[in-house]
């Protein structure tokens, strides 16, 4: 006898409740069959610039867009170079190819469904014409790869692949997300998988949630309880059962897949599971995310980032922590890419590249920064023990 995907994983998740009378059942806490791991809270908004309620964040590398009941607002390298407050009921944002071909615009989804596009780090407007969707309603978006995105409508996928909009008939998607050259719909009861000629696979699980396309291209899936992920066989196989109805995201964020757990962050990589002890997110949380592989959490309309602290360079660290709060204040006004100076100093990478130069001009002869830009003592001095640390 033969069984579905979903079957088998409904099946999975039943045998793990009755061997939990004969011990931990297996893919749990109990069992062993979940590692720790830490996570540190990295600076995004070192300002402390008012952002409103948030509801949404886009995630471009050094530029990041964060959308909210306060309008959107822009910031670079940490520091904010833009608040645009026409539209205050952001539902969702990612970065997308470009409608002129670029590889990466920072867009917006209103609560009416138009898209908007981060115009020159200064403003949004609207581009839903652009990509031969004026007039629809746009209920989310997806990079399927470098080339092509996927926008949500309803009981329809378009695609655009920078020439021209493709439209496909699906079943009711609740989420629409990609990765890897693919696409996937999260439906009832079943995960919808596209390709690049669009043709479909799916996975049929009971209560699923949640989706994630991994960097390899690995499908996985969430119901409240349990977490999947898709065999060679092209099945869905159990992979961690939280042991009650916890589960509340599940997000691919660079070359990392994250989950969270009740008020636990967590990573799976194929079967391997990891969760932090004490992280304390909300248990309603939503997950987005990061280019980096950090994960971007917004409960409550508060946004905080988490990266990973194992393995951890000191610079890293150190640089979220110290300097770029500093570089936000007293740098980023002539030290982004692009700017006047001609120096970038917005990464952990750059700083560490012009190390002498740092100490030579800002700790030594303190020629940096220049007459107007202030510095104070405290920060001065953080920058001398990093630039002294070996």
């Amino acid at each position: 006898m033969s069984t579905r995907p979903g079957s088998r994983a409904a099946l999975a998740v039943v045998a793990a409740a009755l061997l939990a009378g004969c011990g931990a059942a297996p893919h749990t806490r109990g069992a062993g069959a979940v590692s720790s791991f830490g996570v540190r809270p990295v600076a995004w908004n070192p300002a402390s610039a008012q952002v409103g309620k948030v509801t949404a964040v886009a995630d471009a590398g050094s530029v990041v867009a964060v959308f909210g009941d306060a309008g959107a607002t822009v910031l670079s390298s940490g520091a904010v170079v833009a608040t645009d407050r026409s539209v205050t009921d952001w539902v969702d944002a990612l970065p997308i190819r470009g409608a002129d071909g670029s590889p990466r615009w920072i867009v917006g989804i209103d609560g009416k469904g138009h898209l908007h596009y981060l115009r020159g780090l200064s403003s949004f407007e609207d581009v839903s014409a652009r990509y031969g969707l004026d007039g629809q309603r746009v209920l989310g978006a997806a990079m399927f790869d470098g080339a092509r995105v996927g926008f949500l409508l309803d009981r329809e996928i378009a695609v655009a692949d920078g020439r021209r909009v493709t439209r496909y008939g699906v079943p009711a998607f609740a989420a629409l997300l990609g990765g890897g050259g693919t696409g996937a719909g999260v439906g009832t009861d079943a995960v919808t998988v596209f390709d690049a000629r669009m043709m479909a696979r799916t996975y049929p699980l009971r209560g699923v949630t949640h989706a994630a396309i991994g960097p390899d291209g690995r499908v996985y899936a969430a119901t409240p309880r349990a977490l999947y992920a898709a065999t060679e066989r092209g099945e869905l196989a159990l992979v961690y059962d939280a042991g009650g109805d916890s589960l509340h995201g599940l997000v691919a964020s660079g070359d990392h897949v994250w989950f969270a757990d009740g008020a636990e962050l967590g990573v799976v990589d194929g079967e391997r599971v990891s969760e932090t002890h004490g992280a304390q997110v909300a248990p309603d949380a939503r997950l987005a995310p990061s280019p980096s592989g950090d994960v971007w959490v917004i409960a409550a309309g508060a946004l905080q980032r988490f990266a990973r602290a194992d393995p951890e360079s000191a610079l890293g660290a150190t640089w979220s922590a110290t300097l770029a709060p500093i570089f936000a204040r007293s740098c980023s006004s002539c030290h982004l890419p692009g700017g006047v100076s001609g120096t970038d100093l917005s990464s952990a990478e750059a700083w560490q590249s012009e190390r002498r130069a740092i100490r030579d001009r800002v700790v030594e002869s303190k020629t940096m920064p220049p007459e107007g830009h202030a510095l104070s003592d405290a920060d001065r001095d953080a920058i001398r023990a990093w630039a002294e640390h070996r």
